[in-house]
């Protein structure tokens, strides 16, 4: 089997480095598919590749060939949920990330941008979570999202402030790894896989930050 791992050349705020994915991304796969065959492809432009028999795409940028018309579309989205009356911002401290599973959604532990790095998890209480869950689930209702990992970014003032949504891992989720098991990477290697994707589980920690 062969991983072909999508990634940008220049990266712009939120995609992982092409040295990022070399040193973190790749030895996670090898770990889930120690016979693979795993090649890093740093874009600067979209590409049209069609899928191949045991080849699977990996995709960690929005030019990725198997993606654009999904980032064009998570691109477009902040319209959309002001006229849902949420309320809209650019980029935020934040991010959920969402796994879509072939049997439904599967939220995780909140990621955020704490002293000039991305750590997790931040504690959220009921209200809390059940805005967000509910908007990930109408985001993804209406992307009618195919598999794989999603990370919804946004702010809380009191409410929820909608920044966007990735439409693959972004490099927040490089704080899952060592700390959630399967990490966000993995998750999405299994997502695109087809395989079981049940849980994710984090150890109980001593003090957890939280949303404000």
């Amino acid at each position: 089997m062969k991983i072909r791992i999508w990634c940008a050349a220049q990266p712009r705020e939120g995609e992982l480095s092409a040295d990022q994915v070399a040193t973190q991304v790749v030895p996670l796969l090898q770990q889930c598919q120690e016979n693979a065959e795993i090649v890093v492809c740093p874009l600067d432009a979209p590409v049209a590749i069609a899928p191949q028999p045991q080849v699977l795409d990996y995709s960690l940028t929005h030019w990725a060939p198997l993606t654009p018309d999904l980032w064009q579309r998570c691109s477009s989205l902040s319209a959309l949920v002001a006229r849902w009356g949420i309320r809209t911002g650019t980029g935020g401290l934040y991010q959920l990330p969402l796994a879509q599973t072939a049997k439904g959604t599967l939220f995780g532990e909140i990621i955020g941008y704490v002293e000039g790095t991305w750590q997790l998890p931040i504690h959220a209480d009921d209200r809390q979570r059940q805005t967000l869950y509910a908007l990930g689930r109408r985001l993804l209702d209406h992307l009618q999202a195919p598999v794989g990992c999603y990370f919804l970014q946004f702010d809380w003032q009191g409410e929820v402030v909608f920044g966007q949504l990735w439409p693959f891992p972004t490099v927040a989720a490089l704080a899952s790894i060592g700390e959630q098991t399967p990490d966000w990477l993995t998750a999405h290697y299994r997502c695109l896989r087809g395989m079981p994707l049940r849980d994710v589980r984090i150890p109980a920690c001593a003090t957890v930050r939280r949303l404000k």
